[in-house]
Parts: structure tokens; sequence; C-alpha cells
């Protein structure tokens, strides 16, 4: 079992906020004004007035657990899907919400069982399909994924970014048919992957190799669900076009479309992945200071340790026993753990090796008072990522974060927009931790066991 998904195709990507950086809401109308349209369109706030004041039956619950799954409160919405079961256990909406969290923890199989049962109840419900796929391609059962895939496309959702994925991902089986995708050449032990920092950024780079051809510097980024390539490097090395997904990330309008390419070959260090699409950015900007992103779930099959201090990246089999091991959530290869804000407020942050500060949400910002609107809070400094450039950037006074493994207080902080971010892991991202607070780590990831180890 591997934390790569094979067929359903998106992508998070890096973000730069600094001085040399000086240069939504998916789907359509709702066809009808139902519980589950307004789910769909994220409008959370309508949808607990209509729960608010409905009956309470074991579909209603269900869907209160939907709201508090989309706000990060995991606890809360396992009890209510939980409570939905009891009054109905016959509540397809609530066995597919055991099935995201199951997924999430990386419990592939118990999501399986859910998201089955979900569908045997609700066969015409397009989106149960569309995460049963999902499922599939975590069990490395492609050829199950793909039929999943082709029925959510037939039950004509009305959800636009996931269509885009959905045809993408059969496109991209379709050039990789008759051979396995992902498959992993290495050593039982391989030796540590050498890593680069630059004089100027806080980043650490990997020299990768493409179909035998580099090395190209692609930045090491727990913050992409997917590994992808400069569209200069797609034209130098001569790849052949197989598909276009949509690519989400910070800055500009949170979304792009990213030709896709295949690669017959990715190697990094003494690790080779055989037969992989990759996506492409087009960012000016990016293209000046590397080649690509690496995203480390490429490198599931192992226990993935980036050391900071030796800039090296470790691979083993087993996870080591030093630090403690925290469980974090695991959405398409990104790691969110909670953290306790100011003592008043809990939201989960993304572990992202591509950040080059700890930041804030807009929406944990609207929480700690502060919003556009705030005298002084809007500060004149674009932030950069694969959407390009985004200049509503805010600062929050006086913010302590507390974590799993450890509390830092901070004068300031600056929050983002990361609602684009939150839409496409369908929870809420409430901030990020970043190159400042990880620096002075071991950082251990087992992705097929959904934990991280940060160990000084």
């Amino acid at each position: 079992m591997s934390s790569r998904h094979l067929l359903v195709l998106t992508a998070l990507t890096t973000l730069f906020v600094g001085p040399f950086l000086n240069e939504g809401a998916v789907g359509q109308a709702p066809r009808q004004d139902s519980l589950a349209d307004l789910l769909l369109q994220s409008d959370l706030e309508k949808l607990e007035n209509r729960l608010a004041t409905a009956p309470r039956t074991a579909e209603t619950v269900a869907f209160q657990g939907e709201v508090q799954y989309r706000k990060g409160r995991f606890d809360q919405a396992e009890v209510l899907y939980r409570s939905s079961l009891q009054m109905n256990d016959k509540t397809a909406r609530a066995h597919f919400g055991l099935g995201k969290l199951a997924m999430a923890r990386m419990r592939v199989a118990d999501a399986l069982k859910f998201f089955t049962r979900a569908i045997e109840l609700d066969p015409k419900e397009p989106l149960f399909r569309f995460y049963l796929a999902d499922a599939h391609s975590l069990n490395k059962d492609n050829k199950e994924a793909e039929r999943q895939l082709q029925e959510y496309l037939k039950l004509n959702p009305v959800d636009n970014d996931r269509v885009s994925m959905a045809k993408a991902a059969l496109e991209v089986a379709a050039a990789f048919k008759g051979v396995e995708m992902g498959a992993i050449e290495a050593p039982a032990q391989p030796a540590p992957i050498r890593l680069q920092q630059l004089p100027i950024l806080p980043f650490l780079f990997a020299e990768v190799s493409i179909n035998g051809q580099g090395p190209f510097r692609f930045l090491v980024d727990t913050g992409a669900t997917q590994t992808i390539m400069g569209e200069k490097v797609a034209t130098k090395l001569g790849l052949k076009k197989i598909a276009t997904n949509v690519m989400f990330g910070v800055g500009g309008e949170g979304k792009v479309d990213a030709p896709m390419f295949r690669a017959d070959s990715l190697k990094v260090g003494e690790v080779t992945v055989k037969n992989i699409a990759m996506g492409t950015m087009d960012n000016p900007l990016l293209d000046l200071i590397m080649d690509g992103v690496l995203g480390p779930s490429l490198l599931s099959d192992f226990v993935v340790t980036i050391d900071y201090a030796k800039s090296q990246i470790e691979l083993s089999k087993k996870a080591p026993t030093t630090g403690t091991a925290i469980p974090v959530w695991c959405f398409s290869g990104l790691l969110m753990v909670p953290v306790d804000v100011n003592g008043k407020f809990k939201g989960n942050f993304l572990i992202d090796t591509g950040a080059d500060s700890t930041l804030l949400a807009y929406s944990m910002a609207n929480e700690l008072g502060v919003n556009k609107n705030t005298p002084g809070a809007v500060l004149d400094l674009p932030i950069g990522g694969i959407g390009g450039l985004d200049d509503g950037v805010l600062v929050v006074p006086s913010v302590t974060l507390k974590s799993p493994f450890a509390t830092k207080q901070y004068d300031k902080l600056m929050a983002i927009d990361l609602s684009g971010m939150s839409g496409l892991i369908q929870t809420e991202l409430s901030g990020v931790i970043g190159f400042d607070a990880l620096k002075d780590y071991r950082v251990t990831i087992d992705y097929q066991k959904a934990e991280l180890r940060l160990t000084k």
C-alpha cells in the first residue's frame, strides 16, 4: 500500500513569502436546494442554518457530521457519523463520512468498506464513487479505480474541478496501459539523498534525473501532493503530453490548468520511480530558482526522514524509535497536525517544508479578530506560489501556537488566503508550519501509518 495517488491527481505546491518577491468554491449552481448541493458548494453557513431548523433524523445528523468534517473537527464529525448510524445503519452519508476519516488515517481497508457500503445504499451519488476510486488507487487497484471514475462521470456530476481531475486520471491511466505505474527500484537500504541549500532561501533542494537526463534542481516540498516539473524541463526532454489537470496552490486565483506528461523514470539518490505522470508549472518567478517540486510522498514506500541539520533525506523500511509518534491527518499525501492557537482556538496546520515561514489562514486570523479591514493589518508584501502572486497578506500580532511537538510564541504571524487549498482537501486548513519551525528537527514521515516524528 502506498500514499501515492496513481489515478486521482491533484497538486498543491510551494509557498514563498519574502522581499525577493517584488515583482473558491467548486461546482456549478445547484440543480436543487438540497443538503448535498449546499455541501458541494461549500456553503456551510446556509447548510448549518438549514440543519438548525430541520427535524433530527439520521440523515441530518450525518450532514452535521459533514459540517464538522469541513471545519476540521474530526472527532466531533466521527461522533455525529456514528450517532447517525445508531439511528439508522442504512444512512449512506454517515458511511461515507467514516470512510473519509479512515482514509485520512491511511486505514485504506476500512475506507474501502465504508465507501462501498455508502454506494450500495445510494448508488446515484457521484461523490461516493470519486472517493472510492481514490481509495482503490491507494490500494494499488488501478483497474477498479478506473472503473469507479468512469461510473462517477456517467452520473453527470456538477463539480467541474473533480470532473476535470477524473478525466485527467483516466487519460493518464490510458497512457500507461500495460505497465505498472510508480514502480520503485532501489536498494533495500538506500544511501542518504544529499540536499542543497541556496544562500538566500531557507529551503532544501534535491538533484533529480528524468528519463536519464539531468540533474535538475527540485524543491523538497511536503506541501505538494505530487511531483511536478517546470514546462521548460518537459520541453527540453521532449516528453509526451498525456492529459491536462487542475492544479491548486497559493497565489493568484489559487488554481491553474496544468499539462500532464509521461516520464518513464525519475531518479533521486539511489531510488528510481518508473512510469509516472508529472504535472507542470509555468511560473517565471519559480523557474528562476528551481526546475520542479519533489513531493516526498513519491517515496512513500519508505519511511522518509528529512534531516535539516545534515541537509539530507534518509529512507528506511522502519520508523526510528526516537521521538514521539504523532498521528497526522493525511490528505493526498499532505500532512496535517492539530494546533491550539492562543489557547482559544483549534485548527489543523499543514507540515510544509516548501514554506519559508509558519503562517495562519485568513479563517484563523478572523477568529483572532484580524481581517482586511483591521487598521494596519494589510502588509504590502506579495506571496508567490503555483497560482502566481497574491498581495493579500495580513499581519496578526501576539500568536501562540501549541502543536503536538512544541509550543512557540510569535510577536506576529502573517496570514494568507488558504481557502483554495481547503477546498481541494475538503476540510479547513487553518495554517502552515514552515521552515522556521521545522529546521531544528529531523522530520520523519511514515506515510503508510499516517505518523510523524520530529526529533531534535
